[in-house]
């Protein structure tokens, strides 16, 4: 399985981005990847200062440039000094814009941001603008909310069959690095929604004899896509289970102890309004481990 080869992880220095760096660093060391540290200085502010100090903005806007620069040149030092190969940038725009042009210009195989808190999450989550280009971007995003403290040790990944939870799985199976230390279980869930089986209004001896063709076709297919993912050095455990999708990954993800979730994204036209109806958004929101969401687009 081919290696992660560029990571890019964008940090505003707040804690919660700081804890998405010491995720992409233990990434870029088990893959021996490069990594780019981004931080964007947000251009609202910018603006402002330039419509309050109209005579001088660049010696306004400078201070600030160079302020950031220095930390994060500091900080991209100290990693360089844990043995990681390390380039910093910092750009100028929305934070939403800035990351995917960034990755754009680097061919990043992942991009690593922190859970809700920094600017740019909250443009993530809740900016129409910043939902489209995040969510509908071609690169695969993973979103860090635990504290890193070993490598993804239980990966889940809910399959439908579709073309997203295939690129899914290739990229959970390409996210866990060939050899290592900790044994990695893999575990691809399908889940039946009991809910539209019943809705077909039919009787209880029909109702059970359905049910039942449902689950063969069902453990074949899963076993088939299994076996097309399956390598050598990872094995994938198939899973099906009935019941409502985003309840039965929460609390499949909590019984398993999962780590990571990696999720692939329907290509939604009005993205910012799918999202909130759809799986994504319930994995994002109700599970307390990582998630990683695969574009269709990438």
């Amino acid at each position: 399985m081919e290696r992660i080869q560029r990571i890019l992880v964008a940090t505003d220095f707040s804690v919660r981005a700081d804890r998405a760096v010491r995720r992409a660093v233990k990434l870029a060391a088990g893959h021996e990847a490069e990594l780019y540290l981004l931080h964007v200085l947000p251009s609202l502010p910018l603006e402002a200062f330039k419509r309050l100090m109209v005579d001088t903005p660049l010696e306004t806007e400078q201070p600030l440039y160079d302020q950031a620069k220095a930390a994060l040149q500091k900080k991209a030092e100290m990693l360089a000094a844990g043995g990681v190969n390390v380039k910093y940038h910092v750009a100028i725009g929305s934070a939403h814009t800035e990351i995917n042009q960034y990755a754009k210009s680097r061919q990043a195989d992942l991009i690593v941001i922190g859970d809700q808190g920094e600017t740019f999450i909250q443009e993530f989550f809740f900016g129409t603008t910043a939902s489209r280009t995040l969510i509908k971007g071609r690169y695969p995003l993973l979103i860090v909310k635990q504290e890193p403290e070993h490598s993804y040790r239980c990966v889940l990944v809910p399959v439908d069959f579709s073309l997203p939870s295939g690129l899914a799985l290739q990229i959970a199976l390409k996210v866990v690095p060939t050899g290592a230390s900790t044994e990695v279980s893999i575990h691809a869930l399908h889940v039946v929604d009991d809910a539209k089986i019943h809705q077909r209004g039919l009787d209880a001896v029909t109702l059970e004899l359905h049910r039942n063709q449902v689950l063969s076709q069902v453990r074949r297919d899963l076993e088939k896509t299994v076996s097309g993912y399956a390598t050598s050095d990872h094995r994938i455990t198939p899973m099906i289970e009935y019941g409502s999708p985003p309840d039965v990954i929460r609390e499949k993800a909590l019984f398993l102890d999962s780590d990571l979730i990696v999720i692939g994204k329907r290509g939604e036209t009005e993205l910012d309004e799918a999202l909130f109806e759809s799986v994504t958004k319930h994995v994002l929101f109700e599970t307390p481990c990582d998630v990683l969401v695969v574009s269709p687009e990438q």
